[in-house]
């Protein structure tokens, strides 16, 4: 357990440095933090090692489809954001599409739930929203601490 802890600290303070960095985060800082995440996620959802390996391809594959539906709403926020002089149904053609994107993302999440829920107990996929949020919570703190002046 204690060997667990060390770890993810050691993935924090890389991933932190990372994150300090301008621009985006290099293939290996990515590495650091995706390891991160799989070793703070398996702990908090207490995955046995023949979970983890039914788990995270799900989690994985379901993640990149949200990411491509997020993409699409930034895209689209972008298009009004930039555009010269946007006439109402522009503003209209773009919320529908931001919306639709959104519902995409749950439909995604929901067949995904569902064929986690087929594989593993309903407890820990009922903690997975859970540990998401503490992650990220978790990292921006560490973040915000480490860009902090020093007294």
């Amino acid at each position: 357990m204690k060997k667990i802890l060390w770890t993810i600290c050691l993935l924090w303070v890389a991933v932190a440095a990372g994150y300090a960095q301008p621009g985006k985060l290099s293939d290996e800082k990515r590495k650091e933090f995706d390891a991160q995440k799989v070793a703070f996620f398996t702990q908090e959802l207490e995955l046995s090692p023949e979970e983890a390996a039914v788990f995270w391809p799900l989690y994985n594959e379901m993640q990149k489809k949200v990411r491509e539906r997020e993409g699409a709403i930034k895209q689209e926020f972008h298009k009004i954001r930039d555009a010269e002089h946007p006439k109402n149904e522009d503003y209209v053609t773009s919320l529908n599409k931001i919306l639709d994107a959104e519902q995409q993302k749950c439909d995604i999440k929901k067949e995904y739930y569902r064929k986690m829920l087929d594989q593993l107990p309903a407890a820990k996929i009922w903690k997975l929203g859970d540990a998401e949020r503490k992650f990220h919570r978790e990292l921006f703190d560490k973040l915000r601490r480490e860009s902090m002046p020093r007294k």
